[in-house]
């Protein structure tokens, strides 16, 4: 069965390469929403949302949507429009714990059948030094990541433990993914 992916997220496609699960990417069409419900709710709609959106450019297959949100404290921290609301971000995460919190959406098609997943893991970021930061947001790594952080990147070294998955803070939760394609029947390691 064909996998399509609708993200345009350099992370997820390396990761179902890495895997050697064969896909093609499909756009999806949709506003991120930041609701004030609960952030799981929040990601869940994103997710399925771009699903959805990609569905509609495919006759039969998979499609998976995908949305990572951050929170502290309740509150959801998505993508910094700016260097200055990134060193607010950092700052509101640094010595203490947050949550990151993956949501997949799959899609089968032709039936428009759908299921989803929510992956979340704590994460505890060790106080930075304003060397440290300002190195940090001297690189571009951080503008097009919720919470305004890479752990996979140049980030790694902030975050002294996890209590979760390391591949839901990443943005691809692979279980969940599974999970979804056993739900859905869904072979797509063909």
């Amino acid at each position: 069965m064909k996998l399509y992916l609708a993200s345009s997220s350099p992370r997820r496609a390396h990761m179902l390469a890495d895997w050697g699960i064969p896909f093609s990417t499909v756009k999806a069409d949709v506003d991120e929403v930041m609701l004030d419900a609960a952030p799981e709710n929040c990601a869940a709609q994103n997710a399925l949302a771009k699903a959805i959106s990609g569905s509609h450019h495919v006759d039969a297959g998979l499609v998976v949507g995908v949305d990572t949100v951050v929170t502290c404290d309740g509150r959801i921290l998505g993508k910094p429009l700016d260097e200055a609301q990134a060193r607010e971000m950092l700052a509101s995460l640094e010595g203490r714990e947050h949550r990151v919190i993956t949501a997949m959406a799959a899609v089968l098609m032709p039936e428009k059948t759908a299921a989803a997943r929510i992956s979340i893991t704590r994460v505890f970021m060790r106080r930075l030094s304003e060397h440290e930061r300002q190195a940090y947001l001297s690189n571009p790594e951080y503008r097009d990541k919720a919470g305004a952080y890479a752990v996979q990147g140049l980030a790694a070294s902030f975050i002294e433990r996890t209590d979760g998955p390391m591949d839901t803070i990443i943005g691809f939760t692979m279980s969940d993914f599974y999970a979804l394609c056993t739900e859905l029947h869904a072979d797509v390691r063909r």
